[in-house]
């Protein structure tokens, strides 16, 4: 349990630097835009920001299936192999 919420509050903390990250191109974008009210300006950051983070996501989770998927793969003719 110890090590499940160790994980939980690294993956909170990875996701705020990665929207930190993601934030300030988006930032210097609606700036550039001409949006002079800060409240508007983080709407768009925010939405922007969820939009990458989410294309992220979904290619690397694409990517990480794939590589398990290899794996399983590698186990089951090791597996055949062996006996």
């Amino acid at each position: 349990m110890k090590d499940a919420s160790k994980l939980v509050l690294f993956t909170i903390m990875a996701m705020s630097i990665v929207s930190l990250i993601i934030s300030m191109p988006t930032q210097i974008v609606a700036i550039l835009m001409g949006i002079k009210y800060f409240a508007i300006r983080a709407l768009v950051v925010v939405i922007l920001g969820i939009i990458i983070f989410s294309i992220a996501w979904v290619i690397l989770d694409n990517q990480m299936d794939k590589e398990l998927q290899k794996i399983d793969e590698e186990l089951a003719e090791h597996k055949l192999k062996m006996e």
